[in-house]
């Protein structure tokens, strides 16, 4: 997580000085908007998130990175030709603690991560955030989305009741 975090940062802390050289640029006329999801996984893996093989399952492409004692899934959306145009970033807190009065709190105290409860034998809340991918930005324009999301989860799961396992 520390690796991760910090990557994000620098990330971050470099992008307002590189985002002037950005826009003086123009785009490739066969650039596409959107990003694949090997390209998302691999660049998590480098950040230190440990990524699961990318999956499709009832129309959904996904994978799943492991962090912090924390298990979340990227998901992609408006794929043409393997080339994905959104990002959600969606996380399941399983446990007792996770009331619809709780994820209530949260919508309304909390910017950002939009969330959701799910009444069952063990009630779950789900916590999601949505990107809009921009054409020519490449996978860095996800880093300020993914600091925002590493920064929440875990204040989210902690006011669900979630411990991770030891």
């Amino acid at each position: 997580m520390r690796r991760l975090a910090l990557a994000a940062a620098l990330v971050l802390t470099l992008s307002p000085l590189t985002a002037g050289g950005a826009l003086a640029q123009t785009a490739p006329a066969t650039a596409s908007r959107g990003l694949t999801p090997a390209e998302v996984g691999v660049w998590i893996t480098g950040l230190g998130g440990r990524v699961g093989s990318v999956q499709t399952q009832n129309g959904l492409t996904f994978f799943t990175v492991t962090n912090a004692g924390l298990t979340w899934a990227v998901f992609f959306y408006g794929c043409e030709a393997g080339v994905c145009g959104e990002v959600q970033f969606s996380a399941v807190v399983p446990g007792a603690g996770a009331t619809l009065d709780k994820v209530n709190a949260w919508n309304r105290d909390n910017r950002y991560l939009k969330a959701f409860h799910t009444a069952a034998e063990t009630p779950t809340a789900t916590v999601q955030y949505d990107v809009v991918v921009l054409s020519g930005g490449g996978v860095t324009q996800l880093a300020d989305p993914l600091a925002v999301w590493l920064q929440l989860l875990p204040k989210f799961a902690g006011e669900m009741g979630y411990v991770a396992p030891t």
